[in-house]
């Protein structure tokens, strides 16, 4: 994903393949929201259903709740704060400290495949490292990655990742709805339950991983504060 629009106090980044980060390097408020104005006429149409974290500083981290309101007002829906340290940070969201975060040598990186575009009934991708599908995998349709999978978007497909045996893997989509799902050697299917198949009157990012002797399927936010 190559997003960046910045001005001088705000910047918004496409992070990770999962979504945005919205940097603010200002204390004033009113500042804040008139370059976040400026920004979001532009870029909102991209953010709206993404994963989105807010980056801040010491100096205005005591603004968060009102940047997250403010940003909630355009339908721009954060996830995770990202600060220096949180000390004296009051929020609601998931917090994350720089100090938590491991960067890696990017020599060294998990090569990472992206493909764009919805795949069909009897279609399949396999992918060495981690996996994003920006697109929907409709069912019957196979996805398989030695690393993560991130579909940003529907998956009604069959996902396996951590193929050849990777346990710490995970799967990560926007709609998470397989008949089947792998991850490493553990496999989970249950349709006479409709555990996987499930019918929900609301939709939420959702993360399925290894813990114990089980996969287990929780929300996006609810892995970010396990």
């Amino acid at each position: 994903m190559v997003f960046n629009h910045s001005m001088s106090k705000v910047s918004i980044k496409g992070k990770n393949f999962l979504g945005f980060e919205i940097e603010v390097n200002d204390n004033d408020f009113e500042v804040i929201k008139r370059e976040l104005e400026s920004l979001l006429a532009v870029s909102s149409k991209y953010m709206k259903n993404a994963i989105i974290t807010l980056k801040l500083n010491d100096r205005n981290k005591v603004l968060a709740d009102r940047i997250v309101e403010f940003l909630k007002e355009k339908e721009i829906f954060v996830n995770a704060v990202v600060v220096e340290d949180k000390r004296g940070l009051k929020t609601q969201l998931p917090v994350i400290e720089l100090g938590d975060l491991h960067l890696l040598n990017e020599q060294n990186e998990r090569e990472v495949s992206t493909f764009k575009g919805n795949l069909r009934s009897g279609q399949s991708i396999r992918a060495t490292g981690d996996l994003v599908v920006v697109g929907n995998v409709n069912s019957n349709s196979y996805i398989y990655a030695t690393g993560n999978i991130f579909v940003l978007g529907k998956l009604y497909g069959v996902p396996h990742a951590g193929y050849g045996g990777n346990n710490e893997a995970i799967v990560f989509a926007f709609d998470l709805n397989p008949p089947q799902l792998r991850i490493g050697d553990f496999i989970t299917r249950s349709p006479e339950e409709n555990v996987l198949l499930k019918k929900r009157e609301s939709v939420v990012p959702e993360v399925a991983f290894v813990d114990g002797d089980a996969i287990v399927i929780m929300s996006y936010d609810e892995w970010l504060k396990s």
